[in-house]
């Protein structure tokens, strides 16, 4: 036995695995920052490394329990399953190896980014697994080892947001959300009465002005950045039991999705109606008419850029105030 887990403290392989871990982490803040710095819809991936420092400051007390065996570990869990978690680290360090090297070869590129973010997670989350000690040395227990994989979750898959996100998500669902947002927004416009027509993702009106649907106005960055804060906010916030945790997370990130869906569609709207009512070079002017860098410009920016901003802030704060009714649905009275 090691001596440190005589003494109550942190055995080698732990701190073996958390040294492995923090490197990998550091090569993908190094890998995904090319991400960040030249794709607007992810700069809130320079957040990632920090609030994941965060989490796992903010659940060491726990986690340290469950490594050094002051925590109750209960039965032991199957063999089957520690030799599945020992085999999904192999795999993992060796997607995490082959995906550095990509990187370091071809230099930026999907392949690399997905392989370096899932080695990672796998990595993480089989490390949690095999982690946990007893203060008796004997075999830890199923719920100790599920404690420790719960509290190491979203350190170790957060990086699949920050930067696979937008291999696996933004390049497959912009363009249908680009035709979306027409179809929704032109269909509106018609219904009030105007006379538009549709040419690709540009809406023309009948004095032949236009308005055209861009990709930044696909909604794709308040979904990654919704997707990311409703990942955080149910870390740190969601109470609850393993299984209730678990479904009341899922059901705010769904709902984050939902939220930026719906948002950046009235964001169009009022967009279109404003570009309808005033010209689409309106856009680019703040709300009183003056261009950016003239004298009385507005500190809220163009009439674009502040459609953003509140769609943004609403969802945020939609997000934060569903967080308190997500933790007392399904929860007894005597528990809230």
């Amino acid at each position: 036995m090691d001596s440190a887990d005589k003494s109550g403290g942190i055995d080698r392989q732990t701190v073996g695995f958390g040294l492995i871990l923090g490197a990998m982490a550091a090569f993908a803040t190094w890998d995904q920052w090319a991400v960040w710095s030249t794709k607007e819809d992810y700069t809130f991936g320079y957040l990632v490394p920090a609030l994941a420092a965060y989490v796992l400051w903010d659940r060491w007390e726990p986690l340290r329990a469950e490594l050094t065996g002051a925590g109750d570990g209960g039965p032991p869990a199957p063999g089957w399953a520690v030799t599945t978690a020992y085999l999904l680290a192999f795999v993992s360090l060796a997607t995490f190896a082959l995906g550095a090297a990509g990187r370091a070869v071809f230099g930026t590129g999907p392949v690399p980014t997905l392989a370096i973010a899932f080695g990672l997670a796998g990595a993480g989350l089989s490390f949690a697994y095999l982690s946990p000690r007893t203060a008796g040395g004997t075999e830890p227990g199923a719920a100790s080892r599920l404690r420790c994989l719960a509290l190491l979750t979203f350190p170790s898959c957060v990086w699949i947001i920050s930067g696979p996100f937008l291999y696996l998500v933004d390049n497959r669902v912009k363009g249908g959300l680009l035709t979306l947002v027409t179809e929704v927004v032109s269909g509106i416009l018609r219904a009030s009465g105007h006379v538009i027509r549709t040419s690709g993702n540009t809406i023309v009106f009948a004095n032949n002005d236009a308005v055209g649907v861009a990709d930044a106005c696909s909604g794709i960055r308040s979904l990654s950045a919704c997707v990311f804060a409703a990942a955080f906010l149910g870390a740190v916030f969601i109470e609850g039991g393993r299984w209730g945790a678990l479904v009341r997370k899922t059901a705010l990130i769904a709902a984050a999705g939902l939220v930026a869906v719906l948002l950046n569609l009235g964001r169009n709207v009022f967009l279109a109606t404003h570009a309808l009512e005033h010209g689409s070079k309106s856009l680019d002017l703040d709300l009183q008419g003056v261009a950016h860098g003239m004298p009385g410009f507005s500190w809220l920016g163009t009439v674009h850029d502040l459609a953003g901003n509140v769609a943004m802030a609403l969802a945020l704060f939609l997000l934060v105030a569903l967080v308190p009714l997500l933790n007392r649905l399904g929860r007894p009275s005597a528990e809230r």
